[in-house]
């Protein structure tokens, strides 16, 4: 009896300070409703939302404009052109000039003279943006032969050099902290040869990369110019057949006899300076080597007569006796 009296006691002071508690809040709430509006409740999540549009809005506004980055493509453009022109040696001055107005330089270049069947074949390198409106330019010199262009994407290869770069010159680096840190003889020996053979490939790499670089940057055009009377085969495309492949076999038939006659050719007169000098040698040396003496002929013997061999006998038969 005394413990469940104890129990409601507990139990009515528990219920008593929850309702204390209660009067406190609300007196609370009631006093801060009266002095402003209750602010809006945002919905669930509306401020993660909002910190991440604000985000991405300084992220685009860093890419500029909202476009992703783009990866430029590295191109090789070459171009070939034949033109028919009236002076092949004005054609060929406006090709140079025109190559060296938009930043260019002329490769090489080699002409013929011969009037109106002069020819001159020049290579020129341009910027590779300028690449289209020089070959267009060089096509308005006169009448257009023949036109070749070619475009080869070498974006993988310059990713792939620049990533060989970076390892190989990271490789160069660990080699030369070690070789500062070497004590020993034989260790300095040791990383200096492999410092110099890393650095060798390193300096290939970065070679090849420059090269590479060069091509991309500056397009090669090579420009043929033929005068007026100047003949032009111009170049057929035939398909594989049988007669093709016929006059393709008997034409390397006949350079390959020509060759054998220019091998022939050249080894000619060593051929008979040896015959000249090497036959009297070896007529001497013949005429000195000694004759092997010859053995004396063997005298013939006489046969012995042939024994003459007598007839084998019969043997008698005995007569048969009547009485038997």
């Amino acid at each position: 009896m005394l413990v469940r009296r104890k129990t409601v006691a507990l139990a009515l002071a528990g219920l008593a300070l929850v309702f204390v508690a209660g009067c406190g809040a609300s007196d609370k709430n009631s006093t801060d409703s009266g002095g402003a509006a209750p602010a809006a409740v945002a919905p669930e999540g509306a401020g993660d939302l909002g910190s991440k549009t604000g985000a991405d809005q300084n992220t685009t506004s860093e890419q500029g404009g909202g476009q992703p980055p783009e990866i430029g493509r590295a191109i090789v453009y070459n171009g070939q052109l034949t033109v028919r022109v009236d002076d092949v040696e004005v054609a060929a001055q406006r090709v140079r000039s025109a190559a060296i107005g938009v930043g260019g330089f002329v490769g090489s270049e080699k002409s013929t003279s011969g009037g109106s069947r002069a020819q001159s074949s020049i290579t020129i390198r341009v910027p590779a943006d300028k690449f289209d409106s020089v070959l267009a330019d060089a096509a308005k010199l006169g009448e257009e032969l023949d036109r070749s262009v070619n475009a080869e994407d070498v974006t993988a290869t310059v990713v792939d050099l620049d990533a060989r770069i970076k390892a190989q010159q990271a490789s160069v680096d660990s080699v030369r902290r070690m070789f500062a840190q070497a004590k020993q003889l034989s260790e300095v020996v040791q990383l200096e040869q492999e410092l110099s053979r890393r650095q060798a490939d390193l300096d290939a790499l970065l070679a090849k990369q420059r090269r590479l670089d060069d091509l991309v940057k500056l397009s090669t055009i090579t420009v043929t110019l033929v005068g007026p009377d100047t003949p032009y085969v111009e170049p057929k495309n035939e398909d594989p057949s049988f007669l093709g492949g016929l006059r393709a076999g008997w034409n390397t038939f006949v350079v390959i006899l020509k060759v054998a006659a220019a091998v022939l050719g050249f080894l000619l007169p060593f051929l008979v300076v040896a015959a000249v000098v090497l036959a009297p040698l070896w007529w001497w040396l013949r005429r000195r080597r000694p004759t092997p003496p010859t053995a004396p002929a063997a005298t013939a013997t006489p046969a012995a007569p042939a024994t003459p061999v007598a007839p084998a006998s019969t043997p008698a038969v005995a007569p048969k006796s009547t009485e038997d």
